[in-house]
């Protein structure tokens, strides 16, 4: 069969290819034709527009500072190479996708998500809306920090209840996304994990070794802006003698940035000392290569990431105070146990996609 597989994979962002990739992967392991189908930019609602000089504030405000040659070369870099490399090697491809399938896999990542500034607004098609398919269900996908109230005070629920209800079956990755399609349509969907957990890179990832004397800081441009949080980090890698690494973003504070790969940076995660993030595939990259790691949370991501950690049992590596950063970093974890669900949530994964293209 030719499957369509509607994600976040036109974002520059190594998480969201990694997870597109893996599904993808796992797609055509079971024997199908498997391509992406590029969102269809939706209207721009409530306090969510993106206005016409977003992109341009964004960058000022990333640009700006005494180091500005470096930050530009990082950001050119970065924006560079995702287009001219990674997302042709991913198989995306530019404009529209009008081809049919037979089935349209919404998902992983945050696809139910409209309370947030993006280029492609609140797009029905994310809920399934005119997609040329004759099935159309949902893998892992998640509603991020939206709520039922939200979606209430936005004056789109019906709207969104309508169209999630048309989905022949449902995945979702976090508590939030379940409860909030519980509410919504009165059916509870299946949940499964990240689509990086479930899939082996070792065939793509790097296999020459780093030197195991860095700390890798995985966020995004002015998340890690706090001059605490940036004071507790630097402690605690000189401290350590190690260095600082800061992957795709330029910080700084930091010792190094880079640019890699995505294939890359599991290599990079996987040769680190620890690792400090506050983002959700920062959290997914640190287990899956069993790393120490504390996450920061936020406002923003709190729903997702405190599940994601509760789920697997690690909940003592958030961070909500910088002076226990250290405490966090040098405590042991047990991974063996963590290991052993994902192997479980692998299998079940599997089986879900099977039984359902």
């Amino acid at each position: 069969m030719k499957i369509g597989i509607l994600s976040m994979q036109e974002v520059k962002n190594y998480g969201s290819y990694l997870q597109a990739f893996s599904l993808k992967k796992n797609i055509e392991a079971l024997g199908h034709e498997c391509d992406f189908v590029n969102i269809v930019p939706g209207r721009q609602i409530g306090a969510y527009k993106q206005g016409r000089f977003h992109k341009l504030k964004l960058l000022v405000e990333r640009l700006w500072g005494w180091d500005f040659v470096k930050r530009f070369m990082t950001i050119w870099q970065f924006q560079t190479r995702f287009s001219k490399e990674f997302l042709p090697y991913l198989g995306v491809k530019e404009g529209p996708t009008i081809d049919y399938h037979d089935i349209v896999v919404i998902g992983s990542d945050e696809v139910f998500n409209c309370v947030q500034k993006t280029w492609f607004g609140f797009s029905p098609q994310l809920y399934g809306e005119g997609l040329n398919a004759n099935k159309v269900i949902s893998y892992a996908a998640s509603f991020g920090s939206t709520t039922v109230e939200k979606l209430q005070k936005l004056a789109i629920k019906d709207e969104i209840a309508r169209m999630l209800n048309k989905l022949n079956q449902i995945s979702v990755r976090d508590e939030n996304s379940k409860k909030t399609i519980t509410a919504l349509i009165g059916r509870e969907p299946e949940m499964h994990v990240d689509p990086v957990l479930i899939y082996d890179y070792s065939e793509y990832v790097p296999q020459e070794i780093h030197q195991s004397d860095y700390i890798i800081v995985y966020s995004y441009p002015n998340r890690i802006s706090d001059v605490n949080e940036i004071s507790a980090i630097q402690k605690f890698a000189k401290k350590k003698g190690l260095r600082l690494v800061s992957i795709g973003h330029y910080f700084p504070w930091c010792d190094d940035v880079v640019v890699p790969t995505p294939f890359e940076v599991l290599a990079w995660f996987r040769d680190a000392a620890y690792i400090v993030t506050d983002t959700f595939h920062g959290s997914i990259f640190s287990i899956k290569y069993n790393k120490k790691f504390c996450t920061i949370i936020r406002e923003m991501n709190n729903q997702k990431l405190t599940w994601l950690l509760k789920q697997f049992g690690l909940e003592s590596r958030i961070i909500t105070d910088l002076y226990l950063l250290e405490n966090t970093m040098e405590a042991e974890i047990d991974y063996q146990p963590v290991n052993e669900k994902i192997v479980l949530e692998t299998a079940r994964s599997m089986a879900y996609l099977k039984e359902n293209i």
